[in-house]
């Protein structure tokens, strides 16, 4: 019973080791990137946006279309 306690204990042991190297290495790697500074997160936020109101149009447009054609071939077949 003892070595089964142990081997659980070992288990555990591992485990947080694993754990502990995987953090490290998260911690190094987030050191190597290269964070923008707050003028390049803003102007990159505000293309975003942009980009999204001009696809968010085009869907909305594209979307008007179908349906008005859709809504006259159905008087036209009904």
């Amino acid at each position: 019973m003892a070595a089964k306690a142990a081997k659980s204990e070992n288990l555990l042991v591992k485990w947080w080791q694993v754990v502990a190297v995987f953090f490290g290495e998260v911690k190094a790697e987030m050191l190597k990137v290269a964070w923008p500074s707050r003028d390049e997160a803003i102007s990159s936020t505000w293309v975003v946006l942009g980009a999204v109101v001009v696809v968010a149009l085009w869907i909305f447009v594209v979307d008007k279309i179908t349906a008005m054609s859709m809504a006259g071939l159905v008087r036209l077949l009904g």
